[in-house]
């Protein structure tokens, strides 16, 4: 993908930087003799640095912005997108990754309304476990904003799908229901308080003591 494809010309760039910086050093350039293990070693030893920062740090995210939450997701991951909800500053993206199973992830919007990428940088998740269930915080990235998640633990009986899910802040749950997939819901909560919490069947799953 053009993601990846960026980074490794930035990343050789780099190492042939480094490579020549090496290999003709003043004191080479005096005696005419070039250091070429040392300049190999390190050219290598940069150009992996250098994908490995590349590709957690969005570079693009600092100079240039996507029209639409589908063209930021798609410039660096795969899967097929299954829903995409859309708030002020954010975007909940569903995304089928072809093994009946889904996965969710946070953009950012910025002030002027482009869209920016996720990465492993920007990204945030916290996660719990409440009986059956896996409850995660996918945070916006920069932000305390962040987006509860409760789904069904599939190690358990896939019968047991989670209802009846309230929080502090009054949030609505929406629900996510394909089949033969599991079922879960998720919420959008501004500015998560310390004290927030999130009951299950009536019950506290997470928060309080």
């Amino acid at each position: 993908m053009l993601y990846s494809i960026i980074r490794i010309i930035l990343a050789l760039a780099a190492a042939a930087v480094v490579f020549v910086m090496l290999t003709y050093s003043e004191e080479e350039r005096r005696y005419n003799t070039a250091r070429s293990g040392r300049a190999w070693t390190g050219a290598a030893a940069v150009l992996a640095g250098s994908v490995i920062i590349l590709h957690l740090l969005p570079v693009e995210n600092l100079f240039v912005g996507f029209a639409t939450p589908q063209d930021a997701f798609l410039y660096n991951h795969t899967g097929e997108i299954l829903e995409i909800d859309e708030y002020p500053d954010c975007a909940f993206v569903i995304v089928s990754t072809g093994d009946e199973k889904i996965t969710t992830h946070v953009l950012p919007a910025r002030k002027d309304g482009r869209w920016q990428m996720e990465t492993l940088y920007n990204r945030k998740r916290r996660v719990d476990t409440y009986n059956y269930c896996i409850i995660e915080r996918l945070y916006v990235p920069g932000t305390n904003d962040c987006f509860v998640i409760v789904s069904h633990n599939t190690e358990g009986n896939i019968s047991d799908i989670p209802n009846g899910i309230i929080d502090s802040r009054n949030t609505k749950f929406s629900i996510v229901d394909y089949p033969d997939r599991v079922t879960f819901y998720y919420g959008f909560v501004e500015d998560m308080p310390d004290d927030y919490r999130l009951y299950v069947d009536g019950q506290t799953a997470l928060g309080g003591e």
